[in-house]
């Protein structure tokens, strides 16, 4: 529940520069008059919303100029209301532009979220070395002696000014005390500094003398296993804040895995453990959804396998702020064959289960598109709503046959941060999927693929360009609304939680986000540096800038 700031009195105004026998009159009419309000408004107060530009995202594609909230949920929509109406609370939006909250569809957020070292809250921003050492300085800001500052992913080296890497130099510039790790993707060879070196060195692993690591894996693992449960405790928060501060209200994480190229035991594997432990004690200020990954097991009949979590796990067990809600981006083992992936798939589909597959290149789609094809000609697919991810190299023809079974595609931006270990052609068809009327949604695979921002996303998805600004994915282009869409209603579908998020409408949970700038409007540059100066989740303020500050509590 949001606690609305009551009206302030003159009385209450003028009180620190009253003598103090007339303080405490005023503090006593003071406490009476909160009493008083506090009877005539016992449910608090609601929240009033007014002068905005208010995308709803609805059906009708409605624009409005005002919402009413009262605790978590929306009760009108472009309602006249007079501001002076008691048990109200009224925020002025000066015309600012509302959207409903984004929801992420594919993210590697709790992954991500435990990464080691403080969180580097300006990689994804920088466009120069510049900036990039100052984001490094202020998240070093944060370490203990001794502790990693590492980039995993989710940038790369097109997005600086330089387009290269910083060197060893500059990165020891920036941060001269703690190591630090910079890897591009998943292509395992690393940066490092010179605190860096000295320490990969003293651990008998390799590095060269300007710092950078071998495609080995080794120090990737090294650097993975430095942290620890208080040192992720501390990092999960600051990720999440981020998100928010973003205007990300829901992301759907894949519960699974290990960072591609590490050797990690399953017990040096990031867990669920941490994310359950902020949502038991109320503190997760944005909506985790579960998606469930199995690519460890081929084997179905061990306990860690797809066929033992629809024996033993409820579909969608949880609450509103943390819910199991899909199986995937992949549910049996690299190397399975088709007969054990169709085994699999069969099972999911007999028990109900939403499921996403994993698939880049024509011939990985063409693969799991048969097997789907196959399933459904027993179990009809539509209503259990499964997709096909990311889908770079989609074919028409594959479009086609994934609509004749029902089932979708929910697509990402690794390409806006493409770089030379990117091996797919660019993609995904934006323009041609959404016309040939398949379901779609969007999601950024943050954070080693993509980076979270999901602006970063959208711009992509509107220019076709990449973080250098080259256009790369030309003819593929889509609006504005459209994107948006993208990111809000057409997500909560495939959680199966439309009725109740992704857009502005009344009954549904006030889940919603205030622009700094207008996004119908702006010019494309400016998509990528769109700010969120508040962002709420089910009525609750959980980031607010100025003008409104004064409303988180």
């Amino acid at each position: 529940m949001l606690e609305h700031l009551p009206l302030h009195t003159p009385g209450q105004l003028q009180s620190g520069r009253c003598i103090v026998s007339a303080c405490c009159l005023l503090l006593s009419l003071a406490l009476s008059t909160a009493s008083q309000a506090a009877e005539s408004c016992p449910d608090g107060r609601d929240l009033l919303l007014i002068n905005g530009t208010i995308l709803t995202m609805d059906s009708q594609d409605s624009t409005v100029t005002s919402v009413r909230i009262r605790h978590q949920h929306i009760i009108t929509v472009g309602a006249a209301v007079d501001p002076a109406t008691a048990c109200v609370q009224v925020v002025d939006l000066g015309g600012r532009t509302v959207i409903p909250g984004l929801i992420d569809s594919h993210t590697h957020f709790v992954r991500t979220a435990q990464a080691p070292g403080p969180f580097i809250a300006g990689l994804e921003a920088a466009t120069s070395i510049r900036e990039l050492q100052a984001a490094l300085a202020a998240a070093a800001n944060k370490a203990e002696a001794g502790e990693w500052l590492a980039a995993i992913g989710g940038f790369t080296p097109r997005q600086f000014a330089e387009r290269r890497l910083p060197t060893r130099q500059e990165l020891s510039q920036a941060v001269p005390n703690n190591p630090v790790y910079m890897q591009v993707g998943y292509s395992t060879r690393g940066i490092t500094n010179d605190a860096g070196i000295r320490v990969l060195k003293a651990a008998g692993l390799q590095v060269a003398d300007d710092g950078a690591i071998p495609p080995d894996g080794a120090g990737l693992t090294f650097v993975l296993r430095s942290t620890n449960d208080e040192r992720m405790q501390r990092r999960f928060p600051d990720y999440m804040n981020y998100a928010v501060s973003l205007g990300l209200t829901t992301v759907v994480d894949h519960a699974c895995c290990d960072w591609l190229g590490a050797h990690l035991t399953a017990a040096d594997r990031p867990d669920l453990r941490i994310a359950e432990s902020f949502w038991r004690a109320g503190k997760l200020p944005l909506r985790l959804r579960i998606q469930y990954d199995h690519r460890d097991t081929r084997d179905q009949s061990d306990i860690h396998s797809l066929t033992a979590r629809l024996a033993n796990a409820t579909y969608g067990l949880g609450d509103d702020m943390y819910k199991a809600v899909r199986l995937g981006e992949q549910v049996i083992a690299a190397g399975a064959t088709d007969q054990e992936i169709l085994a699999v798939f069969q099972r999911a589909a007999a028990a109900g289960w939403p499921l996403s597959q994993h698939t880049i290149k024509q011939d990985e789609i063409e693969r799991y598109l048969r097997i789907m094809e196959q399933v459904a000609a027993t179990t009809p697919l539509r209503s259990l709503r499964w997709t096909l991810e990311h889908v770079f190299e989609i074919t028409p023809e594959q479009i086609k046959r994934l609509n004749a079974i029902g089932v979708s595609v929910r697509v990402q931006d690794h390409d806006y941060i493409r770089n030379d270990y990117s091996s797919w052609n660019v993609g995904p068809p934006y323009r041609s999927l959404l016309a040939s009327g398949i379901r779609m949604g969007a999601g950024t695979d943050g954070g080693v693929v993509g980076p979270l921002n999901p602006w970063l996303s959208i711009y992509y998805m509107l220019t076709g360009k990449d973080a250098s600004g080259a256009l790369i994915n030309p003819g593929q282009q889509i609006d504005r609304k459209t994107a948006l869409r993208l990111y809000t209603i057409d997500n909560a579908w495939f959680n199966f939680e439309e009725k109740q998020y992704g857009s502005i409408e009344a009954g549904k949970f006030a889940d919603l986000v205030v622009l700094d700038r207008a996004y119908l409007d702006v010019g494309d540059e400016e998509i990528k540096h769109i700010k969120p100066v508040l962002t709420m989740v089910g009525g609750r303020v959980v980031h607010a800038m100025p003008p409104f500050g004064m409303l988180k509590q």
